[in-house]
């Protein structure tokens, strides 16, 4: 990978760390999921709203290193707007 590729990388997972989208609950008839890593304590629940087969909204909870929460925080970017079968 080339030092500018690296370096986007780099950011936008530095930025995702710091700054986390979809970082909340969702109250409204959302579906979750719990998961938690025992070798390093981090532990993270992901809620979807879905409206028939399309996920209309994402969000997660977490106890995490900025990775993990960079990694929830960019899947539910990358999630809303999917069909479930995607």
């Amino acid at each position: 990978m080339n030092g500018e590729l690296t370096t986007l990388y780099r950011d936008v997972i530095v930025d995702h760390g710091n700054h986390p989208r979809n970082h909340r609950t969702i109250d409204h008839d959302a579906v979750s999921a719990e998961g938690v890593n025992p070798l390093c304590g981090d532990e993270i629940t992901v809620y979807l709203h879905l409206d028939d087969d399309v996920i209309t909204d994402a969000a997660f909870e977490s106890h995490s290193c900025a990775i993990s929460t960079a990694s929830a925080s960019l899947m539910t970017e990358a999630l809303i707007g999917r069909t479930r079968s995607a």
